[in-house]
């Protein structure tokens, strides 16, 4: 196998030009930097990445880490963490962890295991002292982490201004009776999601205090479009009595953009009309970032996280770790902002 002191070699160079050239550094001539790389062409020789890196202690990369690259909300994060990173030079490696403990701890231990200056972490069923066990004092920032008081810098999502804002909106459009769909945590036979409990909370909360329902006004479903279709199917069935479920509301507020989707799907197959029979109105705002047009009749209002300003404040805490190693301080927690899109359906 060919080294750099062959490479120096046939270059007729020294090491530490041969070094210098194959590092791309200015100090090198272009000519001198040209027939550095033939010659480590003609051997086959490439530059080992993990003794370079060691050597100067950075390796200009972060890792972001979610359980499913596919769900529209993780893309939308994961974009904005990478334009973040990008700002400040950085490069971004994606991994996908998946929804159990056991996927999600591998990826931790692999990835820990390389080189990286940094962790984003979207984590379901890895409580923060087992992170603390593996990770150590490695810069990390958690995302959505429903601790009161996590072991690491965290940003969370904004569930609580969200709701506020959402039926701040529904009452001023004058909308009298909510129903949550989704309003449970999903079935047990779905991934572990006890995360979305504050978020259920949350809106249940603002259902109440604005009058428009109480803790009976929810179905249950699981948070797909999948989910939302059967929940359609579900409030217009005819029960025992005859009545319907649908025909005491008005307004249906689902716990994310896909049951808002497919509940108005499967209102449209049952022959319920929106927004003209019935309002419906999302949480997320998965496809209202600017980078999807507006491509369903009616288009969805929706309240959505703000990605950036997510990807923003994480990427920000994370580098002032990795500037300030082994500097002591509390764990910070930054709540990142929503904005409501208005569309057609509500």
């Amino acid at each position: 196998m060919a080294t750099l002191k062959d490479v120096a070699a046939l270059a007729g160079v020294s090491m530490s030009t041969a070094g210098a050239a194959m590092r791309g550094e200015d100090i090198v001539k272009p000519a001198t930097k040209e027939k550095v790389l033939a010659a480590a062409r003609e051997l086959g020789y490439s530059a080992n990445l993990s003794a370079r890196f060691l050597k100067k202690g950075s390796t200009g990369a972060i890792a972001v880490m979610v359980p499913d690259i596919l769900h529209p909300y993780y893309t939308n994060l994961v974009s904005a963490v990478c334009e973040a990173a990008d700002r400040h030079g950085l490069r971004t490696v994606i991994q996908q962890t998946g929804y159990s403990s056991t996927t999600e701890t591998g990826v931790l231990k692999q990835i820990n295991a390389t080189l990286c200056d940094g962790l984003i972490l979207n984590v379901n069923n890895v409580d923060d002292q087992h992170l603390r066990t593996m990770l150590g004092n490695h810069p990390t920032v958690l995302l959505n982490y429903p601790a009161a008081e996590p072991l690491f810098d965290t940003v969370r999502g904004p569930s609580a201004s969200s709701a506020s804002t959402a039926f701040g909106y529904l009452c001023g459009r004058g909308y009298r009776h909510a129903c949550v769909v989704g309003g449970r945590p999903s079935r047990t036979d779905g991934p572990d999601t006890s995360g979305r409990d504050d978020g259920i909370r949350y809106i249940m909360e603002a259902l109440r205090d604005n009058g428009l329902g109480d803790a009976g006004d929810f179905v249950e479903c699981n948070w797909s479009v999948a989910g939302g279709i059967e929940a359609a199917h579900t409030l217009c069935a005819a029960g025992d009595d005859g009545a319907r479920l649908i025909d005491r509301y008005d307004v249906f507020y689902c716990m994310n953009d896909l049951i808002a989707y497919g509940l108005i799907r499967g209102l449209h197959d049952e022959g319920v009309r929106v927004p003209d029979d019935k309002a419906v109105f999302g949480h997320d705002g998965v496809f209202s970032n600017g980078v999807f047009a507006p491509f369903t009749i009616p288009t969805l209002t929706t309240v959505g996280v703000d990605y950036a300003d997510m990807a923003t404040k994480a990427v920000d805490l994370l580098i002032d770790q990795i500037k300030h190693p082994g500097k002591r301080r509390a764990p910070r927690i930054e709540t990142a902002r929503s904005r409501l899109i208005v569309g057609e359906s509500a």
